[in-house]
Protein backbone atom coordinates (compact mmCIF):
# COMPACT_ATOMS: atom_id res chain seq x y z
CA UNK A 1 0.00 0.00 0.00
CA UNK A 2 1.25 3.35 -0.89
CA UNK A 3 2.24 5.63 2.23
CA UNK A 4 2.06 8.73 0.35
CA UNK A 5 -0.79 10.38 -0.44
CA UNK A 6 -2.01 11.81 -2.82
CA UNK A 7 -1.00 15.71 -3.50
CA UNK A 8 -4.17 17.98 -4.70
CA UNK A 9 -3.56 21.09 -6.21
CA UNK A 10 -5.58 23.97 -7.84
CA UNK A 11 -3.70 25.50 -11.34
CA UNK A 12 -3.29 29.51 -11.90
CA UNK A 13 -1.81 28.94 -14.89
CA UNK A 14 0.77 26.93 -16.48
CA UNK A 15 3.53 27.40 -19.02
CA UNK A 16 4.92 24.77 -21.43
CA UNK A 17 7.73 25.46 -24.54
CA UNK A 18 8.04 22.97 -26.56
CA UNK A 19 11.20 21.97 -28.55
CA UNK A 20 11.65 19.59 -32.05
CA UNK A 21 14.51 17.00 -31.39
CA UNK A 22 15.65 14.16 -33.32
CA UNK A 23 14.43 11.01 -32.03
CA UNK A 24 17.89 9.48 -32.13
CA UNK A 25 18.82 12.17 -29.82
CA UNK A 26 16.21 12.06 -27.03
CA UNK A 27 16.61 8.58 -26.72
CA UNK A 28 20.14 8.88 -25.39
CA UNK A 29 19.13 11.00 -22.92
CA UNK A 30 16.66 8.37 -21.54
CA UNK A 31 18.05 5.97 -18.67
CA UNK A 32 16.28 3.22 -19.66
CA UNK A 33 15.62 0.78 -23.07
CA UNK A 34 11.89 0.66 -22.41
CA UNK A 35 11.18 3.90 -22.28
CA UNK A 36 11.28 5.39 -26.04
CA UNK A 37 10.89 8.90 -27.35
CA UNK A 38 7.10 9.16 -29.11
CA UNK A 39 7.18 11.08 -32.35
CA UNK A 40 5.26 14.11 -33.68
CA UNK A 41 5.12 14.13 -37.15
CA UNK A 42 8.69 12.74 -37.00
CA UNK A 43 10.12 14.44 -34.01
CA UNK A 44 10.28 13.62 -30.45
CA UNK A 45 9.36 16.40 -28.15
CA UNK A 46 11.23 18.13 -25.15
CA UNK A 47 9.36 20.39 -23.20
CA UNK A 48 9.89 23.10 -20.20
CA UNK A 49 6.74 23.25 -18.44
CA UNK A 50 5.78 25.87 -15.34
CA UNK A 51 2.82 25.32 -12.96
CA UNK A 52 2.15 28.23 -10.80
CA UNK A 53 -0.11 26.40 -8.30
CA UNK A 54 -2.18 27.16 -5.55
CA UNK A 55 -3.92 25.02 -2.57
CA UNK A 56 -1.42 23.27 -2.97
CA UNK A 57 -2.06 19.67 0.31
CA UNK A 58 -2.59 16.46 0.55
CA UNK A 59 -5.55 13.96 0.70
CA UNK A 60 -7.91 14.65 2.40
CA UNK A 61 -7.24 17.86 3.68
CA UNK A 62 -9.11 20.67 2.14
CA UNK A 63 -8.06 22.77 -0.39
CA UNK A 64 -8.21 25.78 1.40
CA UNK A 65 -5.49 25.20 4.05
CA UNK A 66 -2.85 24.52 1.25
CA UNK A 67 -0.06 26.47 0.24
CA UNK A 68 1.19 28.39 -3.30
CA UNK A 69 3.87 27.32 -5.74
CA UNK A 70 5.78 27.75 -8.82
CA UNK A 71 6.86 24.43 -9.65
CA UNK A 72 8.62 23.55 -13.14
CA UNK A 73 10.66 20.92 -14.92
CA UNK A 74 11.86 19.64 -18.50
CA UNK A 75 9.92 16.83 -19.98
CA UNK A 76 10.28 14.24 -22.30
CA UNK A 77 7.45 13.09 -24.53
CA UNK A 78 7.93 9.18 -24.79
CA UNK A 79 6.23 5.63 -24.68
CA UNK A 80 6.40 2.86 -22.10
CA UNK A 81 7.29 0.06 -24.48
CA UNK A 82 6.57 -2.61 -21.25
CA UNK A 83 2.84 -2.08 -22.33
CA UNK A 84 1.24 -3.53 -25.24
CA UNK A 85 0.80 -1.04 -27.39
CA UNK A 86 2.92 0.98 -26.05
CA UNK A 87 1.70 3.74 -23.55
CA UNK A 88 2.26 7.44 -23.81
CA UNK A 89 3.77 8.67 -20.73
CA UNK A 90 6.68 11.27 -19.59
CA UNK A 91 10.03 11.25 -18.45
CA UNK A 92 11.34 14.08 -16.44
CA UNK A 93 14.65 14.43 -15.57
CA UNK A 94 14.60 16.97 -12.49
CA UNK A 95 11.33 18.80 -10.01
CA UNK A 96 11.54 22.26 -8.89
CA UNK A 97 9.51 24.22 -6.46
CA UNK A 98 9.97 27.91 -5.56
CA UNK A 99 8.58 26.51 -1.89
CA UNK A 100 10.77 25.57 0.70
CA UNK A 101 8.30 23.89 2.88
CA UNK A 102 7.28 21.99 -0.38
CA UNK A 103 11.22 21.29 -1.21
CA UNK A 104 11.66 20.11 2.51
CA UNK A 105 8.42 17.78 2.32
CA UNK A 106 9.32 16.09 -0.79
CA UNK A 107 12.59 14.76 0.79
CA UNK A 108 10.90 13.08 3.99
CA UNK A 109 9.21 10.54 1.64
CA UNK A 110 9.72 10.61 -2.00
CA UNK A 111 12.05 9.02 -3.71
CA UNK A 112 13.37 12.33 -5.43
CA UNK A 113 12.51 15.66 -3.75
CA UNK A 114 11.58 18.24 -5.69
CA UNK A 115 14.42 20.97 -5.63
CA UNK A 116 14.34 24.22 -4.25
CA UNK A 117 14.75 27.32 -6.86
CA UNK A 118 14.27 30.74 -6.97
CA UNK A 119 10.76 31.08 -9.55
CA UNK A 120 8.96 34.02 -10.63
CA UNK A 121 6.05 34.89 -13.35
CA UNK A 122 5.88 38.72 -13.80
CA UNK A 123 3.57 41.30 -16.06
CA UNK A 124 4.62 44.26 -18.24
CA UNK A 125 1.97 45.00 -20.12
CA UNK A 126 0.69 42.18 -22.38
CA UNK A 127 4.31 40.54 -22.24
CA UNK A 128 5.11 37.72 -19.19
CA UNK A 129 8.60 36.88 -18.11
CA UNK A 130 9.22 33.82 -16.24
CA UNK A 131 12.75 32.38 -15.05
CA UNK A 132 13.86 30.05 -12.75
CA UNK A 133 16.92 29.86 -11.36
CA UNK A 134 19.14 27.93 -8.18
CA UNK A 135 22.07 29.43 -5.75
CA UNK A 136 23.90 26.33 -7.08
CA UNK A 137 23.67 26.58 -11.19
CA UNK A 138 22.40 29.99 -11.21
CA UNK A 139 19.64 31.31 -13.49
CA UNK A 140 18.35 28.33 -15.39
CA UNK A 141 15.48 29.13 -17.55
CA UNK A 142 14.44 32.56 -18.57
CA UNK A 143 11.35 33.06 -21.21
CA UNK A 144 9.80 36.17 -22.69
CA UNK A 145 6.05 35.19 -24.06
CA UNK A 146 2.86 37.19 -25.44
CA UNK A 147 -0.38 36.59 -26.55
CA UNK A 148 -0.89 35.12 -30.41
CA UNK A 149 -3.71 34.77 -32.37
CA UNK A 150 -2.01 30.91 -33.64
CA UNK A 151 0.50 28.94 -32.70
CA UNK A 152 3.77 28.98 -34.97
CA UNK A 153 4.35 25.32 -34.12
CA UNK A 154 5.21 22.96 -37.19
CA UNK A 155 3.48 19.97 -35.45
CA UNK A 156 0.63 21.12 -33.26
CA UNK A 157 -2.24 23.25 -32.70
CA UNK A 158 -4.22 24.02 -29.67
CA UNK A 159 -6.42 20.98 -30.27
CA UNK A 160 -3.64 18.59 -31.16
CA UNK A 161 -1.79 20.04 -28.00
CA UNK A 162 -4.15 19.72 -25.70
CA UNK A 163 -4.87 16.21 -26.59
CA UNK A 164 -0.69 15.71 -26.90
CA UNK A 165 -0.56 16.64 -23.01
CA UNK A 166 -3.67 14.69 -21.77
CA UNK A 167 -1.81 11.20 -22.95
CA UNK A 168 0.96 11.52 -20.63
CA UNK A 169 -0.88 10.78 -16.89
CA UNK A 170 2.42 8.38 -16.06
CA UNK A 171 5.33 9.98 -15.59
CA UNK A 172 8.80 8.30 -14.77
CA UNK A 173 11.26 10.25 -12.80
CA UNK A 174 15.09 9.79 -11.94
CA UNK A 175 15.54 8.71 -7.98
CA UNK A 176 18.32 8.69 -5.65
CA UNK A 177 18.05 4.64 -5.49
CA UNK A 178 20.56 4.10 -8.82
CA UNK A 179 18.53 3.30 -12.12
CA UNK A 180 15.13 2.74 -10.20
CA UNK A 181 12.72 5.34 -11.90
CA UNK A 182 9.68 7.24 -9.65
CA UNK A 183 6.76 6.79 -11.34
CA UNK A 184 3.97 9.44 -10.71
CA UNK A 185 0.63 9.89 -12.07
CA UNK A 186 -1.13 12.90 -13.04
CA UNK A 187 -4.59 13.35 -13.25
CA UNK A 188 -6.12 16.88 -14.19
CA UNK A 189 -8.78 18.82 -15.30
CA UNK A 190 -7.67 21.52 -17.86
CA UNK A 191 -9.31 24.40 -19.74
CA UNK A 192 -8.08 25.20 -22.82
CA UNK A 193 -4.65 25.58 -23.82
CA UNK A 194 -3.72 29.20 -25.40
CA UNK A 195 -0.81 30.23 -27.99
CA UNK A 196 2.06 32.61 -27.06
CA UNK A 197 4.70 34.17 -28.99
CA UNK A 198 8.12 33.77 -27.65
CA UNK A 199 9.88 36.82 -27.64
CA UNK A 200 12.94 34.89 -25.51
CA UNK A 201 13.44 31.25 -24.70
CA UNK A 202 16.85 30.60 -23.04
CA UNK A 203 19.00 29.28 -20.34
CA UNK A 204 21.50 26.75 -20.27
CA UNK A 205 18.98 23.99 -20.29
CA UNK A 206 17.73 25.28 -23.25
CA UNK A 207 21.27 25.91 -24.96
CA UNK A 208 22.08 22.21 -24.30
CA UNK A 209 19.16 20.89 -25.96
CA UNK A 210 19.93 23.29 -28.90
CA UNK A 211 23.72 22.11 -29.30
CA UNK A 212 22.20 18.54 -29.45
CA UNK A 213 20.49 19.79 -32.79
CA UNK A 214 16.41 20.60 -31.12
CA UNK A 215 14.66 23.54 -32.51
CA UNK A 216 12.31 25.86 -30.46
CA UNK A 217 8.80 24.85 -31.90
CA UNK A 218 6.25 26.47 -30.17
CA UNK A 219 4.95 27.48 -26.31
CA UNK A 220 1.16 27.81 -24.79
CA UNK A 221 -0.79 28.59 -21.72
CA UNK A 222 -3.31 27.73 -19.65
CA UNK A 223 -5.25 28.27 -16.84
CA UNK A 224 -7.56 26.87 -13.98
CA UNK A 225 -8.03 22.86 -13.38
CA UNK A 226 -7.81 20.55 -10.22
CA UNK A 227 -4.23 18.65 -10.28
CA UNK A 228 -4.26 15.69 -8.46
CA UNK A 229 -0.58 13.76 -8.09
CA UNK A 230 -0.18 10.10 -7.51
CA UNK A 231 3.40 8.86 -5.86
CA UNK A 232 3.11 4.91 -7.25
CA UNK A 233 6.73 3.98 -5.72
CA UNK A 234 9.40 2.65 -7.84
CA UNK A 235 10.08 0.78 -10.92
CA UNK A 236 12.21 -2.89 -10.79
Amino acid sequence: MNAIPPVRAELAERFIFNFRMPPAVLKTLLPVGWLIPAEVNGSAIASFCILHLRKITVAPLPTFVGMTSISSAPRFAVLDATANPPKPAVFVTERHTNSSFGAWFTSLGFSAAHRYVDSTISRDGASTRLSVSSREDGAMFDAIVRPAQDTSSTVFDTNSFAAFIAEGVSSYGLSRHGTRLTRVDLHKTDADYEPLKAIEVGGPLVENWLRLGAVFDSAFRTSGGRYEWTYLGLTS
